[in-house]
């Protein structure tokens, strides 16, 4: 099977891979202008002005999809299916309370603005669009729901090992099959951004849409997180230092976040 470079342009010849990659951003954009234009019908309906409705939409939901992609793509993979639940309940409720300190803040500054134009109907509104910051943020938690039941499942699907007693292996979706991978070929794991590759022994490469967070779940202890781009396998490092490790002559930086860890784990 051949692997597929990213470098030079090769996307373009891949033209499925980046439609691939792009699916889950066109979803999240499509559902939060969804979610928009339904609150602006069904609020600005209620008060008799779409436009009032619009104006107050505009001012916090930036607020309420930053909220909610905090939640999806660093605390629920982060913490919560590595099983950090202190951590993440800490920072759940911090992301709460900064998320709410900012929406009442926008809200106030909405109505401070609406009312300049409509200072007659100020209490109208404030009446007519007071649940709506509350009916976001419970679009957020189902949401944020749905999401973690989808990484779960995905984790749990990439961590059916197949074990015979001598070779595990794991299961990723790569060039839209599902390609099992023997968990000791694999050298290092590199994030670029939209898309993962898994390097192998015997210089194959593998381009998945798998986030780098899940690898780093489920692939245990021979493997290092060393830098929120890199994972290593730790059994096929050549050398190493407090700033680069060598494996099968690439050179991988080791950024000043794993450091510290990385030379506990790798001096034992």
């Amino acid at each position: 099977m051949h692997s597929v470079d990213f470098q030079g342009g090769s996307l373009v010849k891949y033209p499925f891979l980046m439609h691939f990659y792009t699916v889950k951003r066109y979803f999240d954009i499509i559902f939060w202008l969804a979610v928009s234009i339904i609150l602006v019908i069904v609020f600005g309906n209620s008060a008799g002005s779409y436009i009032y409705a619009f104006c107050y939409v505009s001012f916090f939901i930036p607020t309420i999809i930053t909220t909610s992609w905090v939640i999806n793509s660093i605390l629920v993979p982060v913490f919560l299916l590595k099983k950090q639940y202190l951590k993440f309940f800490i920072y759940l409720a911090c992301t709460f309370i900064i998320s709410i300190d900012l929406v009442l803040i926008l809200v106030l500054s909405a109505f401070l603005i609406l009312a300049y134009y409509d200072f007659n109907n100020l209490w109208s509104m404030m009446t007519d669009f007071r649940l709506m910051p509350f009916i976001t943020y419970l679009v957020v938690l189902v949401n944020a729901f749905i999401s973690l039941v989808r990484q779960y499942n995905k984790l749990h699907s990439l961590t059916g090992s197949d074990n015979d007693g001598r070779n595990e292996f794991i299961t990723v979706r790569a060039e839209r099959k599902n390609r099992r991978i023997e968990r000791e070929s694999i050298l290092y794991i590199e994030s670029m951004a939209d898309y993962v590759r898994i390097f192998l022994e015997g210089g194959e490469r593998i381009i998945t849409r798998t986030k780098i967070s899940l690898f780093d779940t489920m692939l245990g202890d021979n493997y290092l997180r060393i830098h929120r781009s890199y994972i290593v396998n730790v059994n096929k490092i050549e050398s190493f230092t407090r700033e680069n490790i060598i494996i099968s002559g690439k050179e991988i930086p080791v950024s000043r976040t794993y450091k510290d860890r990385v030379i506990e784990v790798l001096s034992k």
